[in-house]
Formats: C-alpha cells, structure tokens, sequence
C-alpha cells in the first residue's frame, strides 16, 4: 500500500515531513521497501551470472548508469550492484579500478542524498580493495583533501573514510599519517552534524587516543599550522581548538613540535579580531601551560613577547575576545611563573581598572535615565576576569614588588568590592585578597628586624582597616551561603597575617564589635566558626597588646 506513496518522491517526502519523519530515515524506507521488488531480485541473479568475459561489457554500462542515472532507487541500486560485482569477480575488477574509482569518488562527493552517497562511498571502498598502490594512494590523498571543502565536501570525506575503515581497512591503514590529522582535526567543525561524523569514527577506529597522537604529533601538527595559516576564519578555529585538544591530552608532550604551533599562533594574534578569534588565545593559554619549559629554554625573551601580545588583546573592545585575553592572560601568568611579570601585568591591569571607575561613575550617575542593566552584567563579567589575573600577578610576584603596588592594590581590592559587581566577582576578590595575605604572611617569618618586614606590617594594617569593613559589610547585604563562607575564609587570612605581625592597627575595639555583631546574626554554621575564629585571635591580640603597654 506505500509503493505509490513511495516512488513519488518529491511529494512523498513533503508529506514525510509534515508526519514528521526525517528525509534519510525515509529514504531508508524506501530503499528497503524497493529491494523487496522483482526488479531487485533481478539484479541479485544477475550477479550470480556474472563471470569475467562478461565483466568487460558490463562495467561501461553500469559507470554510464553512475554519470547519468537518476532517482534514489536507481542510484542506490547502481552503487550496490557495483559492490556485489567487485565482491563477484575479485581480481577481474582491477582493469576498471581506475575508471570505477574516478567514477564513484565524484559520484560520493557531488551527491546530495546521505543514503546515496553512503551507497556509493561502500562501492568506492570495495573497489579500493583491487586498486594498485598508486591508485589507493591518489584516492586516499584526494579523500583527505575533502576536508578543506564546504559542507557537503566535508561530509563525503566522513562517509568515503567510514566506508574505508569498514571494507578496506587493510588498504587504508597504510595511510594514517595522512587519514589520522585529518580525523582529528574535522572533529572540531562548527557544524555539529559534521563534526559528530568525524567524532563518531574517532571514536570507533583510535583504540587510545593519547598513544595515536604522540604516534601522528608531527603530521597533525603540520596540518594545524597549515589552518591557522589559513585564509578561512573557520579553518583558523578549528585549528586553534585542535591546539587546545592536543595539548590537554598530550601536555608536556607536545614540547617537541611546539615552536610551530607558537610561531603560528603568534603570527595570527595581532590584526584585525575575526568571529572566532577567541580560539587562537585559549590556543595560546594551552600551549604555554603544557609546554612553557621548553619555550622558556629555547628563547628567553618569547616569554615576554607572549605577555605583550596577550596584554594587548586585553585591551580590545571585542567583549567575547577581550575577555578570551583575560582568561588567557592568568594561564600564562600561571603557567611561565615569572616575578617579573607582575611588574608588567599589575600596572596594566589596575589601568584598565581605573578607566572602569570612571566609566562606572558615568553610569550611575545616568542609570535612571538609560536603564541599561545588560551593560552593567557585561561590566561585572570582565572585571571578574580582570580579579582572578591580579590573583594570577599576586601568585607569582616577589614581596618588594606587591609592596610597592600597596596602594593601587588596595584600592583595586576596595573598588572591586563595590556594590558595582555581582555577588560571583565578590567571591573571586576574597580569593584574591587571600592570596595576598598569604603571600605576605609567608615573607613575615625570619625577617622582623628588616625594613620589609616593617613595610608588610604597615600593608597588612592598611589592608586590615580598609577591606575588613567592606567584607563584613557585604556578608551582611548578601544572603548566599557561598558568600559568607568566601567572606569568612578572606577575613581568616587578613587577621591571621595580623597575628603573624604581633601588631594591632588603631581601632581594634571598633574591628572586633563589628566582628561580633555580624557573629552573632550569621547563619551559616561553616563561616559562622570562621568568624568566631577571627574574633578569638582578635580578642588574644588585644590583650596582648593591652599587657605589653
């Protein structure tokens, strides 16, 4: 009863769709329906005749059906016959493998039917299985080059190499330093129903991925350079996210081909900010976390440059780039873990700080009349950015050079804390602040006597009396959990470096009534104990103050 329904099949799949069912699945349907035929069962019987004396007069006809037939069930039909043949006559093929090759490649390549195409692509792989050398390696090559065309282009690569790994893989696995970047590196299309096709047959044919990479990391590393390399914004992407795949799997690994990478990835940082670029920066960030030994030890200075091209991304108005720069920027602080960066990220990073406070007093001053809540959203969200690469800078920088920031950092830490910023970049600042107070509580010990240490004390009470009041003030306003414990463990560290100093600022009575009013109304048992401790050491300091006076 479906037959009519069936062969009318521009009509038949209007009406497919609006019952919902997808094109391919009913193109199966109706292939499946056809191979119950008379028609079919003809072709199946024709095969059983086949000999090779007849092989000659039948292969033109069947190659003249692959130029010029038309509708799916003669084209699906042409393809299978084609791999019954090859499979009938075996080595009597090879006279017509060049032809036949040609023939179906194209065919794969410029049909628009998944279910035709994946026909021909099953008869082009048992072909392969009688093609010389030669012909194996022109049609594998030119199957590889495929991945760099449009979609449908890109799609008959996935459904040629399936069909190879499935009917002749012996041929194919002379070619896996040609097949396997490809692989790897279309697995990262923008498209998903393409990248899924490369995906899935990663997935089935690389039994370990991280031992296929280190096998293939030279062929894969060329084809990468070659994208970023490239004209196309999408290939440029795509090759920066294969950057970023390499290096989590493979990490220190990837040392030995990464002055290609860098060299590529540098080149394509500066200029003109096209949709994606973002990619080159994480690409970048990856590449110096797994391979920053071996960048330092082969030039010294790259270190540098890589800060300076990364500071200035940081800078660019794009809201998606900008803040792929920030993220960036604190990886690489990271990842090379120079003091010296401190002294040239810091002062950039507060700079940019301080343009966001006259920006931010524009803004509430005009608020009521524009309204615009979504700038303010985008605001908070780079600043937190801007938050954790201070934390980053405080990490790796030496005691004298956080000193002699003292002021900026303070201020940094106390704008950073205004009601301007969501809760999350709240959070990200206590995170900071402890990092500071932990670092300058490390420098405290054996050093008592020297000017430093005197100079840490001065900063720890300054930090003290001016953060401490903000801090309490936001665990009062903000009723999250996550906040109050956050808040709680920076106020830990501030008092904490206060104990390591023996020194209290003026106004201690004042510090500790403050501590204990917000005490006694906390809910949270976690920073509840945490503000308790704050008080206890706070109370012990009092009195030992009070005794030595």
């Amino acid at each position: 009863m479906f037959s009519p329904f069936l062969r009318a099949s521009p009509l038949s799949q209007l009406h497919a769709a609006n019952v919902g069912i997808q094109t391919e699945k009913f193109e199966n349907l109706r292939i499946s329906i056809a191979k119950g035929s008379p028609m079919w069962e003809t072709l199946d019987r024709c095969i059983d005749v086949v000999d090779s004396q007849s092989v000659e007069l039948l292969v033109p006809r069947v190659a003249q059906l692959v130029r010029a037939g038309v509708g799916l069930n003669t084209r699906v039909g042409v393809a299978n016959f084609i791999s019954l043949l090859a499979q009938k006559v075996g080595v009597n093929i090879k006279p017509f493998t060049t032809m036949l090759l040609r023939l179906l490649f194209q065919a794969v390549k410029e049909e628009r039917s998944a279910t035709s195409k994946r026909a021909f692509a099953n008869a082009c792989a048992t072909v392969l299985k009688y093609a010389t050398p030669s012909q194996a390696q022109k049609l594998i090559e030119d199957t590889a080059a495929l991945h760099l065309g449009e979609r449908n282009e890109q799609i008959a690569c996935a459904v040629l190499l399936k069909s190879y790994f499935s009917s002749a893989a012996d041929v194919l696995g002379g070619y896996n330093d040609v097949i396997v970047p490809v692989i790897f590196i279309s697995r990262f299309e923008d498209e998903k129903s393409v990248s899924n096709l490369y995906e899935e047959m990663w997935e089935e044919n690389m039994s370990s991925e991280r031992v296929t990479l280190q096998l293939y990391l030279g062929e894969i590393v060329e084809l990468i350079s070659g994208g970023i390399m490239s004209s196309s914004w999408s290939r440029k992407q795509k090759a920066a996210q294969a950057v970023s795949k390499l290096c989590d799997i493979l990490g220190e690994v990837v040392s030995s081909q990464h002055h290609v990478l860098l060299s590529s990835l540098l080149k394509e940082i500066p200029g003109r900010i096209w949709e994606g670029k973002d990619a080159v920066l994480s690409a970048l960030s990856a590449l110096c976390m797994s391979c920053h030994k071996s960048i330092s030890a082969a030039d010294p200075d790259i270190p540098d440059a890589i800060l300076s091209l990364i500071l200035s991304a940081c800078s660019k108005k794009t809201k998606k780039y900008r803040e792929a720069a920030f993220s960036c920027l604190e990886q690489v602080l990271k990842a090379f873990n120079n003091p010296d960066f401190f002294n040239k990220a810091f002062p950039q990073l507060f700079d940019m700080c301080s343009l966001q406070i006259n920006k931010s007093g524009q803004n509430n001053l005009s608020s009521d009349l524009r309204g615009e809540g979504d700038e303010k959203e985008d605001f908070s969200s780079a600043h937190d950015k801007i938050v954790n690469c201070v934390t980053a800078c405080i990490h790796i920088a030496l005691a004298p050079d956080i000193i002699k920031q003292q002021k900026n950092l303070t201020d940094f830490f106390l704008f950073s804390l205004s009601p301007n910023f969501s809760w999350p970049v709240k959070v990200s600042v206590f995170s900071s602040i402890k990092e500071l107070c932990s670092k300058l509580h490390t420098e405290t010990a054996g050093s008592q006597d020297s000017s430093q240490y005197h100079n840490i004390v001065s900063f720890a009470h300054e930090l003290f009396c001016k953060t401490s009041v903000k801090v309490l003030e936001i665990v009062q306003i903000v009723k999250i959990a996550q906040v109050h414990i956050a808040a709680s463990e920076c106020l830990v560290e501030m008092v904490n470096l206060l104990k390591a100093t023996r020194q209290l600022p003026g106004g201690e009575v004042t510090f500790s009534r403050e501590f204990v009013q917000v005490y006694e109304v906390e809910k949270n048992e976690h920073a509840k104990s945490l503000l308790k401790r704050c008080i206890d050491i706070l109370e012990n300091l009092e009195k030992e103050h009070k005794v030595s006076s």
